[in-house]
């Protein structure tokens, strides 16, 4: 399991380093960024047929990106993006299928991208094939509010709507859709679907005309993700958190329930509390389980999938290697702190040693991501080898990080408390945890600061900004400064359409708040970003000069969203705890 110093938790993919109008088979930005949908074709069933995506960028104007730190000029020390900015138009997208052997090409009755079209739909999410060779496409508004899923004859390309799915909110794009070869001995064909209708991720049976039979799942937890199917046997597997959301398990449910009957209590098969990856086998007999937790770097077991017994152990990396006791590695602290709504935050507290730096307080740096679709807080080894954190506690700092409204894998209400707002209760709710730090006396008022990458970037400049007494230096990496300059798949979902949310997107902005800014910032950032581009620093840099605020920049005019070469991150961090050491 790699170790990361920062967490970049959203992706970044260079798109090409040339322009091209039309595409075939590959997907586009968006697609891979946003939507994480990285085919642009697909085989159907029996491979007898290819479905396929054509692209075509021609009303995106291209997004330059400068080589600053090259030696040498011209074409090749830049790169051309079709990025979709905040507002503007995305790609058209058509979907094809054509025969394996060759042959013309059956365009089905879709168009996604197509500027003022009165259905508004604007992305393809998701392309399936079920049985009989029927192709399916989940497309989503513009708005995030509505997904239907159709469903294709490939002779004639004609359409069907089988499925509406719709959300005040907005809709999460999931990969839980799964093709069935019959629903019940008198119903052929079928599909599970996954709903947020309840405010959390269940499954629901489907028969082939898109009619929901019932819910499979049910309860204030989710699930995360179908890993296999046994229709004889008429059970499901999926992964969840129906133990809690700070763990991941294997569950086993019943996929026909009879009429008017409760629902049992999925089966858990993993054991151990904390994260489990798993893997089922064909013949739908065992898994395999990479299973961590705080107290357990990854092991690899193999299980029986009728009652998750051990079959045999694969890998095992005990704790007791001379590179672990070496590190002198402790897990954090998990605690519970209350919002100011009442709601229930996750936080994960690294202290310093007792007997090196004496009682507390201490000098505090809060982590913090903050945005949506992301999870820091669980009981996963991810945290106990963040590398990060450990160092700055073995110097006596103490590190701190919370989970505030608007992150992921707690429904759909707490994800939604970000809506219209980024930068409001995110960086309010990590006040919250800076606060109860204070209280119970384990932080130093006015030494308290704050790290994050990329939206966590974003908050700790925003926090820092927006709280001026409290928050003493922050750590900004590759951030979003304003939202009008980020694309437009993440940022509608959350923000809306700039012209119907000004003042949110105004308030949202970092150097809106830059006046009120005390405390000391360093912003870090790659200069070929093609994800975040550095215009965003560039811009809050005028902010701060315009105010008359000092800051501090660390710039990498060969990196992209993340420093990658080792010479660079090695430097980044010497930097970090050099800023750290002297500003908080």
């Amino acid at each position: 399991m790699p170790v990361h110093l920062f967490f970049d938790w959203k992706p970044d993919y260079t798109f090409s380093f040339f322009f091209f109008f039309q595409t075939h088979g590959l997907s586009e930005y968006i697609a891979q960024e946003e939507m994480e949908r990285k085919n642009g074709y697909w085989w159907s069933l029996d491979s007898k047929f290819i479905a396929f995506t054509e692209v075509n960028y021609s009303e995106i104007p291209p997004f330059r990106i400068m080589h600053q730190g090259k030696s040498f000029v011209g074409s090749e020390a830049q790169e051309d993006h079709s990025y979709p900015f905040v507002g503007g138009p995305n790609v058209k997208v058509r979907l094809g299928v054509v025969s394996a052997t060759g042959g013309p090409v059956t365009w089905m009755d879709l168009l996604c991208g197509e500027r003022g079209q009165a259905n508004n739909e604007e992305y393809l999410a998701r392309v399936c094939w079920m049985h009989g060779n029927i192709l399916t496409a989940q497309v989503l508004n513009r708005s995030h509010s509505k997904l239907e899923i159709l469903k294709f004859d490939i002779k004639s390309g004609q359409r069907k709507v089988i499925l509406e799915e719709e959300q005040e909110t907005w809709i999460n794009l999931h990969d839980c859709f799964t093709p069935l070869d019959k629903v019940n001995t008198r119903s052929p064909g079928g599909f599970i679907w996954s709903s947020e209708k309840t405010g959390f991720r269940h499954l629901y049976l489907h028969n082939s005309n898109g009619q929901c039979l019932g819910p499979i799942t049910q309860g204030d937890w989710m699930v995360e993700q179908v890993v296999g199917v046994n229709e004889a046997a008429g059970f499901v597997y999926f992964t969840g958190t129906l133990d809690g959301p700070l763990e991941c398990h294997l569950y086993r449910a019943n996929l026909y329930s009879d009429a008017g009957n409760l629902l049992q209590v999925p089966f858990r098969l993993t054991h151990g509390k904390g994260k489990h990856v798993v893997v089922l086998d064909h013949q739908m007999q065992r898994f395999v389980d990479i299973y961590d937790s705080l107290g357990s770097p990854p092991k690899v077991t193999m299980h029986s999938l009728s009652d998750g017994s051990l079959i045999m152990p694969l890998f095992e990396q005990p704790l007791s290697i001379p590179r672990f006791k070496k590190l002198q590695l402790q897990p954090p602290d998990v605690i519970q702190v209350e919002a100011k709504d009442g709601t229930i935050l996750y936080g994960a507290l690294y202290k310093p040693d007792l007997a090196r730096f004496g009682p507390p307080p201490y000098k505090t740096m809060i982590q913090v991501y903050g945005g949506p679709s992301v999870q820091l807080v669980c009981d996963s080894w991810i945290n106990t080898v963040d590398m990060r954190a450990q160092y700055l506690r073995s110097k006596g700092i103490l590190v701190w990080k919370m989970d505030n409204r608007g992150t992921a894998r707690r429904g759909l209400k707490f994800e939604g408390a970000l809506k219209y707002n980024c930068g409001q209760i995110d960086a309010e709710d990590q006040v919250t945890g800076a606060e109860w730090l204070i209280k119970q006396g384990l932080a130093k008022e006015g030494h308290i600061g704050l790290y994050g990458w990329s939206y966590g970037g974003y908050l700790s400049a925003m926090t820092l900004a927006k709280f001026p007494e409290i928050f003493k230096c922050a750590v900004s990496g590759a951030p979003v400064t304003s939202w009008d300059g980020y694309d437009t798949f993440y940022t509608e979902k959350y923000m809306g359409m700039p012209t119907e949310n000004q003042s949110g997107y105004l308030q949202s902005s970092v150097m809106h708040h830059v006046d009120n800014m005390k405390g000391k910032l360093l912003l870090v950032h790659g200069m070929i970003d093609e994800n975040v581009h550095f215009r965003h620093t560039a811009r809050l840099v005028n902010a701060l000069v315009a105010a008359g605020k000092p800051y501090e920049l660390l710039i990498f005019p060969d990196e992209r969203h993340m420093p990658r070469r080792l010479r660079d991150r090695m430097y980044m961090e010497e930097r970090i705890w050099e800023f750290i050491e002297r500003s908080l």
